[in-house]
């Protein structure tokens, strides 16, 4: 094969690549996203972090949601977002200056539907987990029900 044969191949190799690499980044998978979520959903407690985090994940006019915590469950459905929204204050006072650290995480998506489950660690309450269920609303990721245990 001549010099300037492999230089082609070279270059379409190249520009294949090139095209791979500019694709892979602007494309961001599910599991990229979920794994955004478990992120947001981590770290120091505060009011900025979960009034954050309700605002991009939770929003009942097309997803109500369910927590599920020490034996208690509380439905938040189209309307009640006063509600969640005094919920989380009271969950932020009781927590402010709890870092919740990822030991590890579990993301799974099937069709529509997706579970994140995380095992966390805080030197304050020790080890837990938390299980969320998503569900897909067009391009959309909506918590549909977390369940917290020890």
């Amino acid at each position: 094969m001549s010099r300037r044969a492999w230089l082609g191949v070279g270059a379409a190799v190249v520009a294949i690549v090139a095209a791979w690499l500019v694709w892979d980044a602007l494309v961001i998978t599910d599991e990229e996203r979920l794994e955004v979520f478990a992120e947001e959903v981590t770290g120091a407690v505060g009011p900025a972090r979960v009034n954050g985090a309700i605002a991009r994940w939770i929003d009942l006019d097309r997803q109500p949601f369910e927590v599920s915590a020490f034996g208690e469950s509380l439905y938040y459905g189209p309307g009640e977002d006063a509600a969640l929204a005094e919920r989380a204050a009271a969950a932020v006072r009781e927590l402010r200056g709890v870092n919740l650290r990822r030991m590890q995480t579990g993301i799974t998506v099937e069709g529509d539907e997706a579970r994140v489950s995380i095992r966390l660690l805080s030197r304050e309450r020790g080890m837990g987990r938390a299980e969320w269920r998503l569900r897909r609303h067009g391009d959309d990721w909506l918590a549909e029900h977390l369940t917290v245990a020890r």
